[in-house]
Parts: structure tokens; sequence; C-alpha cells
């Protein structure tokens, strides 16, 4: 599947200063679809979406620390 396809309407469809923001990311990394099309539904997230993103994120990073601590003490 190209990816092509589903980003460019969602980044059509960003507010002006989102997609600025977004193309900073873009320009700074060099990213390959997949991760373009992640920042391109991340940008177009309400404020709400934004915050369970955050809370996933975070959660996520917490069992990989819990992780890393029991392997450790194995």
């Amino acid at each position: 599947m190209n990816l092509n396809t589903l980003i460019e309407p969602i980044i059509a469809g960003l507010p002006a200063d989102r997609r600025q923001i977004m193309e900073g990311v873009v320009g700074e990394f060099a990213l390959g679809d997949t991760q373009r099309l992640l920042l391109a539904l991340v940008a177009a997230a309400s404020k709400r979406e934004r915050q369970l993103i955050r809370i996933l994120l975070r959660d996520m990073e917490v069992k990989e620390e819990q992780d890393r601590i029991e392997r450790e003490n194995q």
C-alpha cells in the first residue's frame, strides 16, 4: 500500500500552523512514510486525542522501564 495516498489528504486538511510544525519535524529528521503518517495523524488529532496519545506513550514507557528493571534483577 502506498502510504502517501493516506498521508497527503491528512496533511492537506491540517491548519496552516500544524502543517508548518509537522513540516519542521519532517525536515529535521529523515523520516519514512510510516513515521510521516503517524506525525500527520497526531497533527490532525484533537486536544483530547493528543491527550490520549500522551497517556498511551507514558504507559508504554512505564511498562518498558518495568521490563528493563525485571531483566536486570534476573
